[in-house]
């Protein structure tokens, strides 16, 4: 029995000491579950913050950036094109619009520090980019949320852990960012160089019953004017204007001289376009109306800087002998004509030579023919004394009236061309004049908005092309884009599309032809990170197409139901067939409107929004409006009845605002 009593003492001994290991065990055990717990409460604290303030940087970066946006558009509708002043505003708004976006989700951010604002440019390869902080111009923003002020009773906190003296932390450092920016774009302007763009500058029924007679006398005067302060010269003879003030012999008013007869050689004749002999005295001392400089090179000289061109004089040492001259950018060498090219020499005589025609035209070569042999100017002239006499100007009373107007009037209605008259291009010539400034203020805003876009060129007429440069003969300038005809060098393409004339090609309308154009523009020099555009204007209806198109040649899954539904009603709201008239001013091309809405149906499934522009009466614009419909482009139409500098205000206008459709910001992903 003694035995069994203390083995039961023992073992109740063991069993007790067991009991107290157990509750140390359970001790720690719930210790350690409980800083499990608060771990996962606080972590869940964390991520649940860092999620909501994620969320919060996010929708103020976009928010900041497409304020942004909002000022860029504004200065677009406004006609601003230096928009510098414009992005400093808009960057203020950036800043309070982060603020506000934060505390309406409840975080604090310092716009001043937390905001930061700078440039994020595509680079050359079109995928990576280049990003520059702190500078304008601002298409960037970042919005840091930060939650890491170590005094508790700051807004931007930590934040408190609520098992932080388990863990030792009290608090927890959080921070996130996000940023926002605006694309770069690639536009491709598709213009209209049919002939119709000359017919606000000559007399026509419809433009002088819309205008009046004496604004079309005022632009014709206007061309006329333009052309003798150009004072172009013929290529092989730099001495001689092509237009002078004091006219072609008796061609020496704007009214015209009035002759009754209907014998051409004889009006010829009695105009004083013919030569006569006399004795002729030359202007030797032509360059004392030049600059002097003391020199540097060569020494001391005489120069004139005219149409591109720097001549040179020099009166002693080895090049005192004719003159030189060489392009004003010092490109292409020196050459040393003929000192009776100098600009300013003349020969005065007893008599008078022939007076050449005022163009020289061009050669299939696209060299200028130079200055008109008396025989060829003869030849000339009498087509447009033909053109006077005839009884196309008999209702505004200049038939038979022989003037700086009429010759004018000639040549933009019968020899608009550019290989027939060289120098038109130099002139205001409506509506194209019009579309020329606009084309200008879209460079400009380009080029002043800094987010590196490209701009590109196609000109339609019967035909179409992409601009890679210019190298007319004739022209002011020389560009060549090489294998960049979608550049950031958006000023050249200004330059390129200043120093082109209406029907500098052909003279018929074939939109359709030149979205074509503008499309393998896109696909084959389109950035992988822009936003793709067209830009297309007209003043007319298409009238070209492919030989033989029509309904068939549609898709077997083309519905208009559902290309043509912009309302949503289910329906068509319109269709391309043989039954389709331009709103009561359709021409019957139904074919040319057909072509050219499935080439913008194809620019659309590429990618590309088209924007479009219509001017005046004679203008599809249910074609116009349809194309920017189905694309999500804008449409602007300018209407008839307007002056020319109304309609060019108002041209002017709708290229600027379409300029500042920049894209909606959106959110840089990380892996960009």
């Amino acid at each position: 029995m003694k035995r069994s009593s203390r083995l039961a003492a023992l073992l109740s001994a063991e069993q007790q000491q067991r009991r107290g290991i157990f509750f140390v065990l359970a001790v720690v055990c719930l210790f350690g579950a409980m800083t499990f717990v608060g771990m996962s409460v606080d972590l869940g604290m964390i991520t649940v913050t860092k999620t909501r303030m994620q969320s919060a940087a996010d929708a103020a970066a976009l928010a900041a950036a497409q304020e942004i946006v909002v000022g860029i558009r504004e200065a677009g509708e406004q006609g601003v094109t230096d928009v510098t002043a414009v992005q400093m505003i808009a960057a203020g708004a950036a800043r309070d619009m982060a603020e506000f976006i934060c505390s309406e989700n409840g975080f604090y951010i310092d716009k001043n520090r937390d905001v930061e604002l700078g440039t994020r440019i595509l680079a050359e390869d079109g995928v990576s980019y280049v990003e520059t902080w702190g500078s304008p111009p601002y298409n960037m923003v970042k919005v840091d949320i930060l939650k890491t002020n170590t005094d508790k009773s700051a807004p931007d906190a930590k934040l408190p852990l609520i098992f932080a003296p388990v863990t030792g932390e009290r608090a927890q450092s959080i921070s996130t960012s996000a940023t926002a920016f605006i694309e770069s774009r690639d536009i491709v302007a598709v213009l209209d160089y049919s002939g119709s763009m000359t017919f606000d500058s000559i007399f026509r029924w419809d433009t002088v019953q819309r205008m009046g007679k004496d604004a079309v006398e005022d632009g014709l005067d206007d061309i006329w004017q333009s052309l003798v302060d150009s004072n172009v010269r013929f290529s092989d003879d730099l001495g001689t204007q092509k237009f002078p003030a004091t006219g072609f012999g008796n061609i020496n008013s704007e009214y015209g001289t009035y002759l009754s007869s209907s014998t051409t050689s004889d009006i010829y004749d009695a105009l004083g376009l013919g030569g006569t002999s006399g004795t002729s005295t030359a202007n030797t001392d032509y360059y004392l109306d030049w600059t002097w400089t003391s020199g540097y090179g060569d020494g001391a000289h005489y120069y004139l800087i005219e149409n591109g061109y720097r001549w040179e004089k020099y009166l002693s040492g080895p090049y005192a002998w004719g003159v030189w001259r060489i392009k004003s950018d010092f490109s292409g060498g020196w050459w040393n004509p003929d000192e009776t090219n100098a600009p300013g020499y003349y020969t005065e005589s007893g008599g008078s030579g022939y007076v050449p025609f005022p163009q020289e035209g061009k050669g299939s070569d696209g060299k200028l023919n130079g200055k008109p042999t008396e025989s060829e100017s003869e030849s000339l002239w009498h087509g447009y004394i033909n053109y006077v006499k005839g009884s196309s100007l008999s209702s505004y009373g200049y038939q038979k009236r022989y003037g700086y107007r009429t010759l004018m009037n000639y040549l933009i209605a019968n020899r608009r061309a550019n290989h027939q008259s060289e120098d038109l291009w130099r002139a205001p010539i409506y509506p194209h004049h019009a579309m020329k400034e606009g084309i200008t203020i879209l460079a400009e805003f380009l080029d002043s908005l800094g987010y590196g876009d490209h701009l590109g060129l196609v000109t339609y007429a019967t035909t179409s092309r992409i601009e890679t440069g210019i190298d007319d003969d004739g022209a002011d300038s020389f560009i060549d884009l090489g294998d960049s005809p979608l550049t950031d060098n958006v000023l050249d393409i200004d330059t390129i599309q200043r120093q082109k004339q209406a029907g500098h090609y052909n003279s018929s309308t074939g939109i359709g032809y030149g979205l074509e154009d503008a499309t393998d523009l896109l696909d084959d020099h389109g950035r992988y990170g822009a936003q793709k555009a067209i830009l297309l204007m007209t003043d007319g209806q298409s009238n070209q197409y492919p030989s033989g198109w029509g309904s068939e040649s549609l898709p077997n899954s083309w519905d208009w139901d559902t290309t043509t539904d912009f309302d949503g009603d289910g329906e068509a709201d319109v269709v391309f067939d043989s039954n389709y008239t331009s709103g009561g001013n359709g021409d019957g091309n139904w074919r040319a409107a057909l072509h050219s809405f499935v080439r913008a149906k194809e620019a659309h499934d590429a990618g590309y929004i088209v924007h479009t522009i219509s001017m005046g009466s004679g203008a599809d614009t249910k074609l116009m409006q349809a194309i920017a419909d189905m694309s999500g482009g804008e449409y602007v139409h300018i209407a008839s009845g307007l002056t020319n500098a109304e309609m060019e205000e108002d041209l002017e206008a709708a290229f600027a605002v379409l300029a500042g459709q920049v894209p909606p910001a959106r959110l840089v992903i990380d892996d960009e």
